[in-house]
């Protein structure tokens, strides 16, 4: 996936990155002078089913469980996948995922 991700005008017009555990804070977050948070946690799901989705997701990634998110006009989260398992040491329909973010 290539998307350029844009700075918003801040009030210093720096671009600001946040990296937080639990992408589920986004929404608190979007609250400050943020452009990208980065966030893990959720393992993607670990175990999904075709139109059910996501069956185990720890708390704090209930909401943003994998990929690119644009929360408001200012605020973009990405939600990584990870390499690991929580709770069930499997995956299922959940391929691991490194990422690479170029600035």
């Amino acid at each position: 996936m290539n998307q350029v991700i844009q700075p918003t005008q801040n009030h210093d017009d720096r671009f600001h990155i946040i990296l937080v555990h639990e992408p589920d804070y986004a929404d608190a977050v979007a609250y400050h002078h943020v452009d990208l948070q980065l966030s893990g946690h959720s393992h993607g799901g670990q175990i999904n089913f075709p139109m059910i989705g996501a069956m185990v997701t720890p708390v704090g990634s209930k909401k943003y469980i994998s990929g690119l998110y644009k929360i408001n006009e200012k605020l973009t989260l990405y939600t990584n996948r990870g390499i690991g398992t929580t709770i069930l040491p499997f995956r299922f329909l959940c391929r691991p995922e490194l990422t690479i973010i170029e600035l």
